[in-house]
């Protein structure tokens, strides 16, 4: 039976956590170990962890990190860095719902080669009410095209031993996510992301989400609208600079070096260097609207 090391950082996650956590006891088919991080709750969601490591002797850690608050992204990796090796590792959120057999179909799915294994999200209403599928990705998911848009949601994410080897090679950019960090840093040095289309995760909408979904191509539309070129060439400068320090494959190391000429002053000169790079959206009808943002604003 695979051994899977899940990893929940939670803050003021009361109101939905219980619920997640009796979805996480009910998976079948893996031997799971909790391991949790608190950022600093004022509610009761220390208590619940409590009373859930009584109920679930020897299975579930506390991490008493005296950092104080990291936010999200810092409090998964820190996790991470601290779970035992020899195992999977699995994100968990602390408001969702978790089908059964989430996490043996993905944990099959990783093989020996450094891998991510990520998944559609089934959108529910806070009430868990259904309210549509994420999308399905348009292409294949490489580091090119992660560096572009990222498709790989935190608390679908598994992971195997050399795969998290390779997402704790470099730090976090600052305000970065932990999962489109960790899916560069796996592909960007020779390790795949698997995307499963099976949605076994019921991902809640509500008002205090970090990143919410999308189910619907104009509400999608919308989303990538109202953040304009900014919301592609933003995290991509930030993430090309974090890049410098992390361990990447020769491949790899030519989309970023590509990927640079962004930068150049010449309109043309950037749309060429966008081509080489191989830097693509995972969603239809998006080459367009790329090619439109790189012509009329370069990266800072």
């Amino acid at each position: 039976m695979m051994s899977v090391h899940v990893l929940l950082a939670t803050y003021n996650g009361a109101t939905h956590l219980p619920t997640q956590l009796e979805s996480l006891a009910a998976q079948s088919d893996v031997d799971w170990h909790l391991l949790w991080r608190d950022d600093g709750s004022f509610d009761t969601t220390p208590a619940i962890l409590e009373s859930f490591a009584a109920a679930h002797p020897g299975r579930v850690t506390h991490l008493d990190d005296p950092r104080g608050r990291l936010g999200a992204g810092a409090s998964f990796l820190a996790l991470l860095a601290a779970a035992p090796a020899g195992a999977c590792y699995a994100f968990m959120d602390q408001d969702d719902v978790w089908l059964p057999g989430k996490l043996a179909r993905a944990a099959v799915q990783l093989g020996e080669r450094p891998t991510i294994v990520c998944s559609r999200l089934r959108l529910v209403t806070a009430e868990l009410e259904p309210i549509g599928l994420s999308p399905l990705p348009a292409r294949e998911p490489s580091f090119a095209t992660l560096l572009a848009h990222n498709i790989a949601a935190g608390c679908t994410m598994v992971m195997n031993g050399p795969a998290r080897e390779l997402a704790l090679g470099a730090p976090l950019p600052e305000r970065g996510f932990h999962d489109w960090w960790c899916a560069l840093l796996v592909t960007g040095g020779g390790g795949r992301l698997v995307f499963d289309p099976e949605p076994l995760i019921l991902y809640r909408q509500h008002g205090a989400n970090v990143i919410g979904g999308a189910s619907g191509w104009r509400h999608r539309a919308r989303r990538v609208l109202s953040r304009g070129a900014e919301g592609f060439l933003g995290p991509l400068a930030v993430h090309l600079k974090a890049l410098r320090q992390a361990h990447l494959s020769p491949e790899a190391r030519r989309v970023v070096e590509a990927a640079e000429g962004l930068r150049d002053a010449s309109p043309l000169r950037r749309l060429a260097a966008l081509r080489r790079s191989g830097l693509a959206h995972h969603a239809r009808g998006m080459g367009v609207l790329l090619c439109a943002w790189v012509a009329f604003r370069r990266l800072n």
